[in-house]
């Protein structure tokens, strides 16, 4: 599974697109993929380290460049951007996560260099980074090389000619094997501690340098012609607020040095080994589908953050779009994966949402409400971080609203959906009774106070944004207004099962003060909370929607550049959608429709929606095959499967789309391969593109790993580990799992 790019010339606008692409990370540490030879505002994220910044309240932070890398032959600097290439080509292969470089350049005195890099963020090992390299010239002369710690780096704001600092220096030190800074950031919440080594068995003159972008080590030594030598960078990164960061720091740095190259190297390719083992889709007929949903799930797992203090975020570790806030991408799009394929991960990124319940009250509270309400955008303290405006201009006087943080509420209810979702899969009862059954209570709490009662409608919720942000400030979105429902429902059926289940849950339950009126409430409001009508069988997105001037459009484009000027000016008062909205709840609440009011919805609002984000298409590609339109959802799944190989949203730089990324194994898991999960079994009915013979793949349920083979008219499945049985059905058949066992179902 390798991925090649070949360049012609160097330039920084594709570089900084490349960057995204072939970015490399760990869930600790984010490296994008910028050439090392040549200057970028991009440092390395950290997961988790976060600092206060103005509009958007706080913000993941530009930590310094560790991997930068400067030549000098013969007293000539070696730059991509000023010499002639005749070879400039990347690979990044995501079966290893790797990442080569190959650049052939001839200097202004006509020598030719060969320079070849690989690169790894060690999965095991999560505060290292390795760089090794080779150099070749074909004429003998001094060689340069400069290993910075690049420390003077800032973000990106919202113009390009602002940079906001973060990080302030602490310490720069150097022995005879190393270099180290040390920075901290701003609010002074958190140190990083960094350590490099610049390695060779060449004989070498070392020197280093400081200033006030950072520190240096130099190595110099002779080449000879046509001879090739080899070098090894160290690269050692903490966040770990300890006051001996720095011993801790040069100790791993030390350690990973004398292990070697080698024995590091093998140990990243086991742990991606093992990756793979649980994650990797075949799709036998399509190369390209395959390639293009790996590729994806290779960045959603290296994005995702090793502990619970932060999740996943919507441009993950390769970008500062949207300022590594997480959003409802995170539930909604990226956690199902985790909870089929990597269920321990996923439980880490629920808990994140657990331990931020204290703000999400807090935030409640502030806005006049019971319970908990998640806010739309949170960092790395679970507060509201959404910017209610952004300026467009360097004086500050044209500027957007932002009424998202204020009004998208739907989220709370999201996040409750998606807890159940995990209790499905895993019936992981020790999360579930501690820390899930919270959850739900308090979310369930939230929209008790959150509706108003309406004597003509019942229970309405007014002023929000559902997930189509056309439209601000209205009335009962069927969105919200469903998910709130169920959300409602959702506490009455576990307040209910904690008191037969006693124990932990029970004592959860006395922990919220939670008692049998206020559930009834509940039910009540759920009993009569208003959905909004239905005309020939198709559900108004909110009130006096179907009022508004209608619009249609071709459901194979994307985007709002294909309309007409004057209809992008007054979008919101228009019926074009931006995204799967209602689509989106039928999908996410299927078992409440039949599919001919499935159908009914999705052929009015396909030619309604602009898919003006990127969430919108993996939610009508799953509906989609659901209906039998081959074609359409086999478009989208691959639009969304190269999203970024691609830059079709032409943002790509901003960082990686990984709700996409989550949303496009969905597609096949939900969509192509037809799999729900009800009460205790696995159904199946695929439904899979004309030109796929088969897709193979493992997931996760209830204590069992399943091998899953599915065509279109034959399902395979066995156990591969696990101790609990499980019932499969398919075609009107059922079968039972057991380990060892492979059970075959045919049409």
């Amino acid at each position: 599974m390798k991925f090649n790019f070949e360049f012609n010339r160097y330039s920084p606008r594709e570089e900084e697109l490349y960057g995204t692409i072939l970015t490399l990370g760990n869930g600790h540490i984010g490296l994008r993929g910028e050439i090392e030879l040549e200057p970028t505002i991009y440092g390395t994220t950290v997961a988790g380290i976060y600092d206060y910044a103005p509009y958007f309240y706080r913000e993941i932070v530009n930590a310094p460049r560790v991997i930068g890398l400067q030549m000098m032959f013969s007293g000539e600097p070696l730059n991509l951007s000023t010499h002639k290439l005749s070879r400039y080509e990347r690979e990044l292969n995501i079966k290893e996560g790797t990442l080569k470089t190959w650049v052939h350049m001839e200097t202004h005195k006509g020598v030719k260099i060969q320079y070849e890099s690989l690169r790894i963020v060690h999965g095991k090992r999560k505060n290292l980074i390795i760089l090794k390299f080779k150099f070749q010239a074909s004429k003998g002369g001094l060689l340069t090389l400069v290993n910075p710690i690049e420390t003077d780096v800032a973000n990106p704001s919202y113009r390009p000619e602002i940079m906001v600092k973060h990080c302030s220096l602490k310490e720069l030190y150097f022995d005879e094997e190393s270099i180290y800074a040390e920075v901290r950031t701003l609010d002074d919440r958190y140190s990083i501690g960094i350590g490099s080594s610049l390695i060779t068995e060449e004989k070498v003159e070392r020197s280093v340098i400081k200033s006030s972008k950072g520190i240096a080590e130099v190595l110099s030594l002779q080449i000879r012609p046509n001879e090739v030598y080899e070098f090894i960078k160290y690269v050692v990164i903490s966040s770990k607020n300890d006051e001996n960061l720095k011993e801790q720091v040069l100790g791993e740095l030390r350690e990973a040095v004398e292990l070697g190259f080698g024995k590091l190297y093998e140990e990243h390719r086991e742990y991606w080994n093992n990756i793979w083992k649980k994650a990797k889709i075949e799709i036998e007929g399509d190369d390209e589908a395959e390639k293009g949903l790996n590729f994806s799930l290779f960045h959603l797992i290296q994005s995702l953050p090793r502990d619970s203090n932060i999740s996943l975020t919507a441009r993950g570790i390769h970008g500062f779009g949207y300022r590594g806030h997480v959003f409802w991408d995170t539930e909604i799009y990226a956690l199902p994966f985790f909870i089929a394929v990597f269920p321990d991960d996923a439980k880490r990124m629920l808990m994140y949402r657990y331990r931020n319940l204290k703000p999400a009250k807090e935030n409640a509270k502030l806005n006049g409400y019971d319970g908990a309400q998640f806010p739309w955008e949170s960092a790395d303290d679970g507060y509201e971080a959404t910017p209610s405006l952004v300026p467009l201009d360097m004086a500050g006087k044209e500027v957007v609203r932002i009424y998202t943080g204020e009004e998208e509420h739907h989220i709370t209810a999201d996040i409750a959906y998606t807890v159940d979702l995990y209790y499905k899969f895993t019936r992981d009862e020790e999360f579930m009774s501690k820390y899930g059954l919270e959850i739900i209570l308090e979310t369930a709490r939230f929209w008790a106070s959150r509706v108003e009662f309406d004597e003509k409608k019942g229970y309405v919720i007014r002023r929000v944004i559902g997930p189509d942000e056309y439209h601000e400030h209205v009335d009962n979105s069927f969105f919200t207004n469903l998910m709130a429902k169920h959300n409602l429902l959702l506490g009455v059926a576990y307040f209910k099962k904690a008191l037969e289940l006693g124990g932990e849950w029970a004592e959860t339950v006395k922990r919220t003060g939670v008692n049998e009126e206020e559930v009834h409430k509940w039910l009540q409001i759920a009993e009569r909370i208003y959905i909004p009508r239905q005309v020939d069988g198709v559900f108004e997105e909110f009130d006096g929607y179907f009022d508004l001037e209608d619009y249609k459009l071709d459901p194979y484009g994307i985007g709002e550049a294909r309309l007409p000027e004057e209809i992008r000016k007054r979008i919101g008062k228009t019926r074009l959608i931006k995204q799967a909205d209602v689509i989106a709840a039928q999908y996410l609440l299927k078992e409440q429709f039949d599919l001919e009011t499935i159908k009914k919805n999705f052929d009015y609002y396909i030619v309604r929606t602009t898919h003006g984000s990127s969430l919108s298409m993996p939610a009508y590609s799953i509906v989609a095959s659901w209906l039998g339109y081959d074609s359409l959802a086999y478009d989208y799944f691959t639009k969304c499967a190269y999203i970024d190989l691609r830059n079709i949203y032409g943002n790509t730089h901003d960082g990686f789309h990984l709700a996409t990324a989550g949303g496009v194994w969905q597609a096949l898991f939900r969509g192509f391969c037809g799999i729900d999960i009800k009460d205790d079994r696995v159904e199946i009915s695929p439904s899979l593109p004309k030109k796929w013979e088969s897709v193979s793949l493992r997931f996760f349920f209830r204590g069992a790993w399943i091998d899953l083979i599915v065509r279109n008219n034959k399902i395979r499945a066995r156990i591969i580990n696990g101790t609990k049985n499980v019932k499969v059905c398919a075609f009107g058949k059922e079968a039972t799992l057991s380990l060892g066992k492979e059970v075959t179902l045919e049409k």
